[in-house]
């Protein structure tokens, strides 16, 4: 099964021709907010989905402005397609800029091929699909074993310091020297995560807040689509 997620402007010819180069089962359009209104939008929507009139065609509202936020909706949409057993590709030869670039980070931090069309025009202006390109991806340094476990255990959050240590390792007991240890160890980790844009952090009262920032939510659920990438290539 083939999944095509498709961001749509107002060249729906784009879109069509450079799909039809790869087998399609199912294509999910982005559109956003406010594009029910927009006469072109629309009309790039119902070509789309007359082209393929065989396969499933689902419409999805996604944030326009908001990078980051964006590329979050994206990915949970694809790891669901992911979990239904879908190999997932994302086109971005029709949407808007901003969504070129969400698509292309989460391309990067998920592994899902992402490809554009090559247009050729004509004397006339008329588009000809002249062929498609994969858009290369650079690799991504794996943060290190011990970062990864903190962003894993930090779930929604945690209100200190000690909560994390406690999610990280039960079996120690507050108090004591090697408690402390773990402490320092932190703190260490902690700081290179705030400092790289992974963690968000608030001191209240005596205790340090952490969360996930959006970069942190991105980065790892691009590895936990990875895995199910994997998994089910295995």
């Amino acid at each position: 099964m083939f999944t095509h997620l498709v961001p749509v402007g107002f060249s729906p010819e784009k879109l069509i021709e450079s799909i039809k180069q790869f087998p399609v089962h199912k294509i999910i359009i982005l559109t956003h907010k406010g594009d029910e209104e927009q006469e072109k939008v629309q009309s790039a929507v119902k070509s789309i989905k007359k082209a393929f009139k065989g396969s499933e065609v689902e419409n999805r509202v996604i944030e326009r402005e908001n990078i980051l936020e964006s590329s979050l909706e994206m990915l949970d949409i694809i790891e669901a397609e992911v979990k239904a057993g879908s190999t997932v590709k994302i086109n971005i030869s029709g949407g808007l800029r901003n969504i070129g670039i969400s698509a292309y980070i989460v391309s990067l931090v998920s592994n899902v091929p992402i490809y554009s069309d090559i247009p050729e025009y004509t004397d006339k202006e008329i588009y000809h699909l002249k062929g498609v390109l994969d858009i290369p991806l650079f690799p991504i340094k794996d943060l290190a074993k011990e970062q990864i476990s903190i962003l894993e255990k930090l779930e929604d959050g945690v209100e200190s310091v000690d909560d994390l240590i406690s999610r990280l390792k039960p079996e120690l007991e507050k108090g004591t020297t090697d408690f402390g240890n773990e402490r320092s160890r932190l703190s260490h980790h902690i700081k290179k995560l705030s400092n790289a844009g992974f963690i968000e952090t608030e001191k209240v009262s005596k205790n340090l807040v952490i969360t996930k920032s959006k970069v942190g939510l991105i980065y790892m659920k691009g590895r936990d689509i990875k895995k199910l990438q994997k998994n089910l290539a295995d």
